[in-house]
């Protein structure tokens, strides 16, 4: 039975290349790190290899700062200009790179009022230049926070979606001309539905905005695409898809694919990483090896197309971070299985430590008898969670320990020859 098991697990190593075994994090040992902050917008500036960071929240209010990652030295540099008009602080803007113009356009944003001003950074001289004052005027968005904008270079144009207004939130499509400095309104009958703290971007290639998420009276989990030409949009509508979640990040890695990271869904913030194939309309849940950025929300991300990697900065799981982490999405693919890796695997339950309930999700290579039995500290079974016929795919439990005492407890999933087993905390 164990030269079986052995031969099983040498055999996925050899035959399934490409699948989650060779994905992985890195934690970027950097130098001078930002205040840790949340809510920030950030942009990577291909003509210096540079991730590009402005704004956000950290411990003393909201910020206008400006600071500057070298992806090559790994330090972090204030490029914050000390003269001359600048944004007002703020967070839950968005940031936009303009390589043509070696620029980085701001908009929209909440601080001590809501904003629909648009700014440019300019790379060269590290100065401000507002494009479009802040205010509620015909013609024109209304002030906002929490919105979903790209840069389309090729027609010179900031495209927005939606966002929480002084009136609510809205459901209208804009572009901004950054050549003739005008807002021309875009919204047409189908939309993807009032909501704030989407996360968007662009699929250059194809010609597309896509949007994941957001907030409307709770988290949301539908993912769109925007004809940036046409500018109609069309619910993807995936057999599956991860947990709603708003303050989510996304990042387009090219060859139709969407890296989607982290977020705050209905039990807190997410730590998981999934990838979307535009191609075949499948989420995969990626396993980024076993050193991983913590759960989180509000953080702020970029793709470098040279290397193919998606660079994190920031967020916060109640407590703000500063760290940053690389994630290769080179190695980020759809396997031809149905959109769900090939692995066998059990995810460590989150939250843990948890108050009374908590999720457990894992994910079945095949359609089989399954079981999820939770033991405490002495081995004694305590709760029977699946005990029938599982398809295969990723599964999601919610484990509530109510009439449980507090205490260590163990949760051991069974499918097969399959088996792991991991440790979780009940407090109170």
């Amino acid at each position: 039975m164990v030269l079986r098991v052995k031969l099983l697990v040498i055999f996925s190593l050899f035959c399934f290349v490409g699948s989650t075994f060779a994905q992985s994090w890195t934690l970027l040992p950097t130098t001078n790190n930002p205040s840790p902050r949340r809510n920030a917008s950030a942009v990577h500036d291909p003509s210096q290899n540079r991730m590009i960071v402005f704004g956000g929240v950290d411990a003393t209010g909201n910020k206008n700062d400006v600071w500057s990652l070298n992806l090559s030295t790994l330090a972090w540099t204030t490029i914050t200009p000390s003269t001359g008009n600048v944004p007002a602080p703020r967070f839950s803007h968005n940031a936009m790179i303009d390589s043509s113009s070696n620029r980085m356009l701001i908009w929209s944003g909440q601080g001590s009022a809501l904003y629909n001003d648009v700014w440019s950074f300019n790379f060269a001289d590290s100065s401000w230049i507002e494009l479009w004052a802040n205010g509620n005027i015909s013609g024109a968005p209304l002030t906002r926070y929490g919105t979903g904008a790209i840069y389309d270079a090729a027609r010179s144009r900031l495209v927005n979606y939606a966002g929480f207004t002084s009136s609510g939130r809205f459901q209208d499509t804009w572009y901004f001309e950054t050549d003739s400095i005008v807002w021309r309104e875009q919204t047409k009958t189908l939309s993807p539905g009032l909501r704030c703290l989407h996360s968007v971007c662009f699929a250059p290639d194809l010609r597309k905005m896509i949007m994941y998420g957001g907030q409307r009276s709770g988290p949301l989990d539908d993912i769109w695409a925007l004809d940036v030409d046409s500018f109609e949009w069309s619910d993807l509508a995936p057999a599956s898809k991860p947990s709603a979640r708003y303050f989510a990040s996304v990042i387009y890695s090219g060859n139709g694919n969407v890296i989607m990271f982290g977020g705050q869904t209905a039990i807190g913030p997410s730590g998981e990483l999934w990838l979307f194939s535009l191609t075949n309309n499948m989420w995969q849940p990626l396993n980024g090896g076993t050193t991983k950025p913590s759960p989180r929300q509000g953080h702020t991300s970029v793709h470098v197309p040279s290397t193919n990697r998606m660079i994190v900065f920031g967020g916060t799981d109640g407590n703000l971070f500063n760290e940053t982490w690389e994630f290769n999405a080179a190695t980020a693919t759809v396997e031809e299985n149905g959109g769900f890796p090939f692995d066998f695997f059990l995810e460590q339950n989150f939250p843990n430590p948890f108050n009374p309930s908590t999720r457990i999700r894992y994910n079945l290579p095949n359609t089989a008898f399954t079981s999820l039995r939770v033991f405490d500290i002495l081995g004694r079974e305590v709760a029977v969670l699946v005990n029938h016929e599982q398809a295969r795919g990723i599964q999601d439990i919610i484990f509530d320990a109510a009439s449980l005492p507090v205490g260590v407890y163990f949760y051991k999933l069974r499918q097969g020859l399959y088996v792991e087993t991991k440790k979780m905390l009940f407090m109170k």
